[in-house]
């Protein structure tokens, strides 16, 4: 399974990044009518309609007042408590609302650093790599790489430990009423990290990954990113601090009682 999977990522089309085929703004449909609850009704009742909607329309009739924390908490209590996921409508569906919420825009203060993917979305024109390796753990971190160039670095984790795929993503900072980030593979490679314990260090196996396109940032704060790529994906990262029992369940008084999202079956 492993080589099947390291050999379809070879095969395939860049990571996603080539060609731009759609708008990104053609995603983003018109804003919902503004809901107010009372802080009684958004605990009592927003889990509730989420996790019954059964389709877009139903998701979308939805009152819910905060919608970054809602999609936060989610993915927090889904992640790390492994409660049941929602429908995929229903999260869009908050993607959107937090992306209308806030004009797309890049500020490379607040996006640097480590990002865990926590949740995505891939259209008909992703590649069968983004498809094959979707369900493994993945990281898009902006750092500066070893030849003093700002990128952000996709982690793919194909096992716990030993080996994962590491593609590195120029990017060209865009004009600041803009969030489109126009992007280039400058390196890729196989990570086999093999007799750490001998403090061998890890193992680098070029991989021939190329490609060019851009990366919308939709939305950014400190604690949660959305961006949607040139092929259509749309993909949420949280900051990794977030991702821990400690954060996506914090203990009130000693104890905490249960949570729609957390325990539907």
């Amino acid at each position: 399974i492993l080589c099947m999977k390291l050999l379809l990522l070879v095969a395939a089309p860049a990571c996603g990044y080539r060609f731009p085929l759609v708008s990104s703004a053609a995603a983003r449909r018109a804003p919902r009518p503004a809901c107010t609850a009372t802080v009684q009704t958004e605990k009592d009742e927003v889990d509730a309609c989420l996790t019954e909607a059964s389709d877009a329309t139903a998701a979308d009739a939805c009152c819910v007042p905060r919608p970054e924390y809602t999609l936060m908490k989610y993915l927090q209590l889904q992640r790390v408590l492994n409660g049941a996921p929602l429908t995929d409508a229903t999260v869009e569906s908050l993607v959107r609302r937090v992306e209308l919420a806030s004009e797309p825009a890049f500020d490379e203060q607040t996006i640097w650093g480590d990002w865990q993917l926590c949740w995505q979305l891939n259209a008909k024109a992703a590649t069968r790599s983004q498809k094959v390796l979707a369900p493994l753990p993945q990281f898009s971190n902006f750092l500066t790489n070893e030849a003093g160039i700002n990128i952000f670095r996709n982690i793919v984790q194909v096992t716990k430990r030993r080996v994962r795929v590491v593609a590195d993503v120029a990017y060209t900072p865009p004009p600041q009423s803009s969030g489109r980030l126009v992007s280039t593979i400058v390196g890729a490679w196989l990570e086999l990290s093999l007799g750490r314990r001998f403090g061998w260090r890890p193992l680098k196996l070029p991989l021939p990954l190329r490609g060019e396109g851009w990366l919308d940032v939709t939305y950014l704060s400190h604690t949660m990113r959305i961006t949607r790529g040139n092929r259509g994906g749309v993909f949420v990262h949280l900051r990794p601090q977030l991702l821990t029992r400690e954060a996506a369940w914090p203990r009130r008084g000693g104890t905490s009682g249960p949570h729609r999202m957390a325990g539907r079956r």
